[in-house]
Parts: C-alpha cells; structure tokens; sequence
C-alpha cells in the first residue's frame, strides 16, 4: 500500500500531512494544483484532530533553483542599468 496520492500528474504544490494513529505517526503526501484545494483534501482525509502537522511546498524538480537564477540574473541587470 502507498501513501502517496497522485491527483492527475504534475502538480503545483505539495502536501505533506503527519496524522497520530494507533500505530504512531503516519505520513501521508498529496500533490495538488491550487492551494485552495488544500482544505478540501484535509476534510476528506482522516479526521483532522488526529493531524500533527501539514507541510507546503512548491513541487518544482529543480528545487525553486531555475526561478531564482531568473530573478537573480533580472536583479543583476536592473543593478547595471541603475550604475
């Protein structure tokens, strides 16, 4: 049995939600297009007092690393163009 659940392919975002069971902590991670969606998967999950903690994070492949060599290269340029 997995404990991932794969909605439909590549998503935004990632969930990561520690539940307390009687076996001790269970780690459940879910992938999902909009944050919003978030409540809904909490709510249909198991019963949220039972939840220790949800972790989100962007799931990017590169680790954010492409978007913030973007940026940084943006920020050098605007820098040269201000001097």
């Amino acid at each position: 049995m997995s404990n991932v659940v794969t909605l439909h392919g590549n998503r935004r975002w990632k969930a990561l939600i520690e539940y307390r069971t009687d076996d001790g902590p269970k780690q459940v991670e879910h992938y999902f297009e909009e944050i919003a969606d978030l409540h809904l998967i909490i709510e249909h999950g198991p019963d949220w007092n039972f939840l220790i903690r949800c972790t989100v994070t962007l799931n990017r492949p590169d680790g954010g690393e492409e978007q913030n060599s973007v940026e940084k290269a943006r920020h050098q340029e605007r820098s040269r163009q201000h001097s």
